[in-house]
């Protein structure tokens, strides 16, 4: 129990380290990490990996309804010639990328954090589909 609440603590140090080689590997290591863990019976480091993965996968599709949002403002203020703060001059994309990768390495200290406590993280702004899929039930914070 011991050994699986320091390898939980470590898994968002080892998908952060992950970034440093590409942007998709980051993505991808919560998945791997999560199949790693199962086969060893590392139940809580699993957990802890499943929520880093179902956070990521929230996080980009925000990001991406955002830019929809920010793109179809933008259209807006060319066609009618209108100048929109923060929007006609591109800085609302600067904006939404930080705003969610600053979110995302919050969280993962946030796990971190959880993990040493024996405690499960449970971020705001996760979609939860991976925890339904996976059959567990989840309770809404």
């Amino acid at each position: 129990m011991k050994k699986d609440k320091y390898i939980s603590a470590a898994t968002p140090l080892l998908i952060f380290l992950s970034g440093l080689i590409d942007v998709w590997v980051m993505l991808i290591a919560p998945v791997i990490l999560y199949f790693v863990y199962r086969k060893f019976a590392l139940s809580y480091a699993q957990l802890t990996a499943l929520k880093i993965f179902d956070l990521s996968i929230s996080l980009l599709a925000l990001a991406f309804a955002f830019g929809l949002v920010n793109s179809s403002l933008l259209i807006v203020a060319r066609d009618f010639q209108v100048e929109i703060p923060l929007v006609s001059s591109g800085i609302s994309k600067y904006l939404i990328g930080i705003s969610v990768l600053g979110y995302y390495f919050i969280y993962l200290i946030v796990f971190t954090l959880f993990s040493f406590r024996q405690k499960i993280a449970s971020p705001y702004f996760s979609f939860k589909i991976f925890e339904a899929l996976r059959g567990k039930r989840v309770v809404a914070a």
